[in-house]
């Protein structure tokens, strides 16, 4: 278990992936509307979320404002205070955004039919989803730790948790095959964290949208790991 507790909205994390799809962004409604208040805080939310990712992006942490991000979201001060209070908490909401959707796909690896499989697959649908949403895998690999020590706390408890996930499925899958060795969860975590590494590199030379093209590297990586060589 990590430190921190991840709550997983999907609603939310639908809201801001809606926003990031499109250039126009509808205003909210100021008068009467059929938005449920769930709804309209969700939606604001997003758009303060949004913002965020998008100044943090172009001008780093710490040239960031609270004014800023209020004016790029179009809400109201009041509005952007009562939902994160300060710069540094819209930041974190920002920050563990994309956090949710790995750790949805770590709680609920897809459902193949070897332990193994999952295991690959997993990895395959991870990069294709961050790639899918570069304006948040470049803030959470790029420009985060900038914010400091918690980001880093962050981070780590992520990759640990990811490792842990890892090393639940190679274990089911070394039941079936006595050929595989199933290396500890600091091994694992060593290992994701190097993935983490290659991830950020290709950031910084290539962009996010080839994300995806790491792939057999690093399962071959993985496959060395558990046979102790390419298989």
């Amino acid at each position: 278990m990590t430190e921190h507790d991840y709550e997983i909205d999907g609603a939310l994390i639908a809201e801001v992936f809606k926003l990031t799809s499109t250039e126009e962004r509808t205003p909210l409604p100021r008068h009467r509307h059929n938005l449920t208040r769930s709804q309209v805080e969700t939606s604001q939310r997003a758009r303060i979320i949004v913002a965020t990712a998008e100044i943090v992006n172009e001008i780093g942490y710490a040239a960031t404002t609270s004014r800023a991000i209020i004016e790029r979201a179009g809400v109201s001060s009041k509005t952007f205070y009562a939902l994160f209070g300060d710069k540094e908490s819209a930041f974190y909401a920002t920050y563990s955004l994309l956090d949710g959707v790995v750790l949805s796909y770590a709680r609920n690896p897809p459902r193949s039919s070897t332990s193994a499989a999952m295991a690959v697959e997993g990895i395959t649908a991870f990069l294709e989803q961050v790639a899918a949403v570069p304006l948040f895998t470049r803030l959470r690999m790029v420009e985060a730790p900038a914010a400091g020590r918690r980001a880093l706390e962050l981070q780590r408890d992520i990759l640990r948790e990811f490792a842990g996930t890892l090393h639940g499925l190679i274990s089911e899958a070394a039941q079936d095959d006595p050929e595989l060795t199933v290396p500890s969860e600091e091994v694992l975590f060593l290992f994701v964290g190097g993935m983490h590494q290659l991830i950020l590199t290709h950031i910084l030379e290539h962009g996010t949208t080839s994300l995806p093209e790491l792939a057999p590297t690093i399962l071959d990586a993985l496959r060395r790991l558990i046979y102790g060589g390419p298989k």
